[in-house]
């Protein structure tokens, strides 16, 4: 009879070495009417993912919310279909289809057997460039979009995420801007119609094929893409200075409330400077995972909250530094002095290697799990093309993790996590 041996939860597994590995990269082409396309092959079994990214987003809107909604009607029909007409020919199929739309770009990815990709396709393009915006369709996203708002309006977390991005990036600006119920109401289909006119254009979109055989897809695109008119964007480059608030604290009230949802944070630099993935490091230790000083302070020592966290997130024209937690209203006053005191610690002295090792062996272990798979790496490829920058990115960054020293770690938090530069939201005061 075979035992297995008991485990001792009180010793660590031992650590492996990190072992450096090839990433698999994209091959370019360039298929009808100029559209750059890229393939990255992996896996085994007969599956393909197309993403159709729109190089347009919440950045280009001549009226508030166009772009999401845009790209949220898309799947509502077009010019010649119902909605229900084409969800159901998809599902024929077993294909499916996801809609994202960001401040810096919006699209559509689809999911499918290589073997139906023919028949789906021109589906997928008549969605993509031929959209009908139907009136009562776009009632209904309405007010589906005004009762989550209600619902957001009472809860202290949205609260404090809102006045916290208004605050970093201003009010009018669309990192910043939160949805308001009257600018959903305004909105027309002809709006919606005619800001897909000038973004949703044939000049305007990259094709990332990744998973079984992708450069097998590039004729059937060809073929599909062929049918569809050339389209020019509206190429007007839109300006949106950021107007941050000085730093200092917001009180976002609540009657009643029993817990308070704090925000602390900054614009920060982004992904194309030199400090960025040193910063991403300092972050991780910060507060960015489960075994960070925030969390081992907030949640296990003083037992404030069930879990802080700390991020710096860059899109593609701007930055930001963001802590985040929720706290029971009675000791919101003492998690905001445990944060800032947490802060002063990591421009006060380097941080001991025991630490920093343990950091490293976490974002080595997250950096491995990143590219495991052939969607994965192709969205690590989109996280750094539209960027401007290349893989070299990713061999900086390891190099990066492995390499960085305890003073280098500590020369970034006295350059960029001063707590006297920080806003500090507090919602539910």
């Amino acid at each position: 009879m075979n035992i297995t041996p008991k485990l001792n939860r009180q010793q660590s597994p031992p650590a492996a070495a990190f072992a450096a590995f090839e990433i698999a990269q994209v091959r370019a082409h360039q298929l009808v009417h100029n559209i750059p396309a890229y393939t990255l092959e992996a896996g085994e079994q007969p599956v393909i993912r197309i993403d159709f990214v729109i190089g347009s987003g919440s950045w280009d809107e001549e009226v508030r919310l166009a772009a999401s909604l845009t790209n949220r009607m898309l799947q509502e029909g077009t010019r010649f279909r119902s909605g229900r007409e084409i969800a159901e020919q998809l599902d024929y199929f077993g294909a499916y289809l996801q809609y994202e739309t960001g401040a810096d770009r919006s699209g559509m990815t689809l999911y499918t057997l290589h073997k139906h990709l023919g028949a789906v396709l021109p589906t997928v393009l008549e969605l993509l460039f031929q959209p009908g915006f139907p009136l009562t369709e776009l009632e209904t996203t309405v007010r589906n979009h005004l009762q989550q708002l209600e619902v957001d309006a009472q809860k202290v977390s949205s609260m404090a995420r809102k006045q916290f991005m208004k605050s970093v990036f201003g009010e009018t600006h669309p990192y910043g801007y939160q949805t308001l119920a009257e600018d959903l109401r305004a909105v027309r289909p002809d709006q919606l119609a005619g800001f897909h006119n000038r973004q949703y254009t044939t000049d305007n979109v990259t094709i990332v094929i990744a998973g079984w055989h992708p450069e097998a897809a590039l004729e059937t695109l060809n073929k599909a893409l062929s049918q569809i008119e050339p389209t020019l964007k509206d190429i007007a480059e839109r300006q949106h200075p950021i107007q941050s608030s000085l730093p200092g604290r917001i009180e976002v009230p609540k009657a009643g409330a029993l817990q308070h949802a704090l925000r602390l944070g900054k614009p920060m630099v982004g992904k194309n400077d030199p400090d960025y993935v040193g910063l991403k490091v300092l972050n991780t230790l910060l507060g960015g995972y489960f075994g960070s000083r925030l969390m081992s302070n907030l949640r296990e020592n003083k037992g404030y909250t069930y879990g802080v966290g700390s991020a710096v997130m860059s899109y593609e024209r701007a930055a930001f530094f963001t802590i985040a937690t929720e706290v029971g209203a009675d000791v919101s006053e003492a998690a905001i002095a445990e944060i800032l005191k947490e802060l002063a610690l990591l421009r006060a002295e380097p941080v001991g290697q025991e630490e920093l090792d343990a950091v490293r062996g976490y974002l080595q272990g997250v950096y491995l799990s990143n590219f495991d798979g052939a969607f994965a790496l192709a969205d690590r490829f989109k996280d750094v093309h539209f960027f401007g920058l290349d893989y070299s990115y990713y061999d900086h960054y390891i190099t990066t993790v492995q390499s960085i020293t305890p003073t280098q770690l500590h020369a970034l938090a006295v350059k960029h996590f001063d707590p006297t530069s920080l806003i500090t939201v507090r919602a539910g005061s």
